[in-house]
């Protein structure tokens, strides 16, 4: 995630691609074998914020 994204306060700010590239780079955290480190972990929670309030800005059923 760019430097600009991690600034993006609202979910406004955040273009589809750039959600999609958040759930992508979330998906491979995820399914890492090894145990995650802390700044992984926090890296995780920002983005499950950044996803939840882009569906929420735009319909979570058009995302699903």
């Amino acid at each position: 995630m760019s430097a600009s994204l991690q600034e993006a306060a609202l979910p406004s700010d955040i273009s589809e691609i750039e959600y999609h590239l958040i759930v992508a780079e979330f998906d491979a955290l995820w399914g890492r074998t090894r145990r995650l480190n802390p700044a992984e972990s926090a890296r995780m929670d920002y983005m499950i914020c950044l996803i939840e309030a882009f569906e929420a800005s735009r319909g979570k059923d058009s995302f699903n």
